[in-house]
């Protein structure tokens, strides 16, 4: 069952349940209001229902162990923070984190940007909470060596094909042909390879 209470939002439901990445509501202690579809991937397996829980008991973190907001690098939270500035300065705020949650008893990290905009949600002030995971377009922006000569890259001490890094990394097919330039100097007696 996906927990989610789009009915409930101040907003048309369609536009809610529509958002490609999680969207939560949450109260000012940073428990869970509503969350849209996107939003399952945080929520702690085996869960019926998620509202009115704390966002790091649902989002896996690492550091809700004695319960979120109760551990000595809560104060430090980017979403807890991110949620309150936006209802003590009522204007949105967004931030980019490093997010470290449990999956299957690992400790996982996901870069994100965290967003948080004040709303008015059943006649309180509340926090429109987006979690964008930038994990795999910040990958593709880090420097990626390559050779020179065969313009293989490096992966974990492993020089690859570039296609199969990438396919690797991005679940990208390809297939080959010639630029003009490669036609030409392949095959320089034939013009009609340069089309």
């Amino acid at each position: 069952m996906v927990p989610h209470t789009h009915s409930d939002v101040g907003f048309p439901a369609s536009v809610f349940d529509a958002l490609p990445f999680p969207a939560f509501i949450t109260d000012e202690d940073v428990r869970l209001l509503a969350v849209n579809p996107a939003a399952v991937r945080f929520l702690r397996p085996g869960s019926a229902t998620v509202l009115r829980q704390r966002g790091g008991e649902v989002f896996h973190c690492i550091n809700s162990t004695d319960g979120c907001g109760k551990s000595k690098q809560c104060p430090d939270c980017v979403i807890r923070n991110s949620v309150g500035f936006a209802l003590t300065r009522g204007k949105p705020v967004r931030r980019r984190a490093r997010l470290e949650y449990l999956s299957d008893g690992n400790v996982q990290e996901m870069q994100a940007l965290i967003t948080a905009s004040p709303i008015v949600y059943e006649n309180t002030a509340c926090a429109l909470l987006f979690i964008e995971d930038l994990t795999l377009l910040l990958a593709m922006t880090d420097v990626l060596p390559i050779c020179m000569g065969c313009k293989k890259v490096l992966n974990d001490d492993l020089w690859l094909q570039i296609e199969a890094y990438l396919d690797s990394h991005l679940d990208l097919k390809f297939t080959h042909g010639l630029c003009p330039d490669c036609s030409r100097r392949i095959y320089p007696d034939d013009e009609g390879m340069s089309r």
